[in-house]
């Protein structure tokens, strides 16, 4: 009777051996399997090729303002300049159109979606909107501007439905800021006396930004654009 007993537990730890032995070497091969290589290449990615001096691709300017010898003036849409002077007379308006340009863009390498914005700067002398209180007045065009909530700025970023910040891709054609009327008059004068006008306080300016729109807000990306 001893001895069949021995025999017995004899065989069952050496049972218990091959299972210990299976189990490690199942899990030795999963720990080892190999698969197919995956490689991820990053790059910087660009907004726009913004071009150099010579040759921009980002571009803001306007039609030259050619004066009359009545004093109004005219634009030669085909004058491209960088400022213009006025000679101002009270109440006859004055044709402006500054304009922004991005082009050179469809087959840019890396090229992102992205936000356009315009800041427009104007001097004491102006009301922005015609409400009459100032000697000079212009009105942004909001059916493709859209106003942003900056503190202390004015600044739009492009809409193409006047109601929400577009992001924009590749090339972008030129388009005005400012509201015109049928004779291209966007800056209106007051009648009233103009022997307070400067030429520090009538200027306007603008300046054109972009950055990329994907995960920041208007608001955010005119912050990191600046």
């Amino acid at each position: 009777g001893k001895r069949y007993m021995k025999k017995k537990t004899l065989t069952a730890a050496i049972a218990l051996v091959l299972i210990v032995a299976l189990a490690v070497g199942a899990t030795y091969a999963y720990l080892t399997a190999k698969t197919g290589t995956v490689t991820n290449t990053f790059v910087v990615g660009k907004v726009i090729d913004p071009g150099d001096e010579k040759n921009p691709n980002f571009v803001l300017d306007e039609s030259k303002a050619v004066r009359s010898s009545d004093g109004t003036y005219t634009l030669d849409t085909a004058q491209r300049v960088k400022a213009n002077d006025y000679t101002v007379v009270p109440g006859v308006n004055l044709p402006k159109d500054p304009t922004v340009e991005i082009k050179n863009q469809d087959n840019v390498a890396g090229g992102s979606d992205y936000y356009l914005f315009v800041k427009v700067t104007a001097g004491a002398a102006y009301q922005a909107g015609e409400d009459g209180t100032k000697l000079l007045s212009y009105t942004v065009d909001t059916d493709k501007w859209l106003k942003l909530d900056v503190a202390g700025e004015e600044v739009y970023v492009y809409a193409a439905d006047g109601k929400t910040a577009s992001a924009n891709h590749g090339n972008f054609a030129a388009t005005g800021i400012l509201k015109a009327d049928a004779q291209g008059n966007a800056i209106t004068v007051t009648n009233a006396d103009l022997s307070g006008l400067t030429k520090e306080n009538s200027a306007l300016t603008f300046q054109a930004y972009v950055c990329q729109s994907a995960g920041l807000t208007p608001a955010e990306a005119y912050a990191a654009a600046k």
